[in-house]
């Protein structure tokens, strides 16, 4: 447990679980045990603020994740809609990300070929050859972009430009957007949402991903957006991009 009680999960594989965009998902942890570990540390994050790696934590090896991801799979009532590497943290920092997702494929397609594999990531790992080739061989990747200031929504400064980039050169993917209000700034503002959109232009997603709070997040402060304002959100980005599917959850 997180120091505000914010739960991690405790092993490589969790769930299955019901996800809002993905359905029923059975989740990837890749992540060293009792840790946070994040290039980001958004104060929205249901696993909480970002830790130093946990004392005689290991990160799990691509055997180690083939296996109870088997394990799992084989005890599972019904296969999982979706495969998702996710977990607490960054699932791209692991040191042999790229091995790791060779050994999940070759799992699902020994016993869960209908299942697809997807990622929720932050993309500043993209810009890494071997991860970048890595995340293509997915069915599908959700890649991070929130409105309204970088430092307060996602707790560090990072290089937009080069993000941007990056993300197209791994198209088709979605951008998952959090929209959340905090203390001094709001997310769904109209000077946020102006600022956000050209940036979300350039970005050129094949799909979008609107939402807002649905856990209680590492700050506590923080406040949910409602529906009706992720809406008109909403289309706003589909008048700036007409072609790009925009889903509001």
């Amino acid at each position: 447990m997180m120091a505000d009680a914010t739960p991690l999960w405790e092993k490589t594989v969790y769930g299955p679980v019901r996800s809002r965009r993905l359905g029923v998902s059975l989740g990837l942890n890749l992540l060293p045990a009792r840790s946070k570990l994040c290039s980001l540390d958004c104060p929205y994050c249901q696993c909480g603020r970002n830790t130093p790696k946990a004392e005689g934590a290991r990160w799990p090896s691509p055997d180690e994740v083939a296996h109870s991801l088997s394990r799992a799979l084989a005890r599972a009532a019904t296969r999982p809609d979706w495969i998702t590497f996710s977990g607490n943290g960054e699932p791209t920092l692991h040191p042999r990300f790229a091995v790791v997702v060779d050994r999940v494929l070759k799992v699902r397609a020994e016993i869960a070929p209908a299942s697809r594999v997807a990622i929720l990531s932050n993309g500043l790992a993209a810009g890494q050859p071997a991860v970048r080739t890595a995340l293509l061989r997915l069915d599908a990747r959700m890649l991070k972009l929130d409105p309204g200031p970088m430092e307060r929504v996602n707790g560090v400064r990072y290089d937009t430009d080069r993000l941007i980039v990056e993300y197209r050169a791994l198209k088709p993917y979605t951008l998952q957007a959090m929209v959340t209000t905090g203390r001094e700034w709001d997310g769904s503002s109209d000077a946020s949402l102006a600022a956000w959109l050209p940036v979300l232009v350039r970005a050129a997603p094949d799909a979008v991903h609107l939402y807002s709070l649905d856990r209680p997040p590492a700050d506590p402060t923080l406040k949910r957006v409602p529906r009706e304002r992720l809406e008109q959100m909403a289309v706003a980005i589909r008048s700036a991009l007409p072609r790009c599917p925009v889903d509001v959850f």
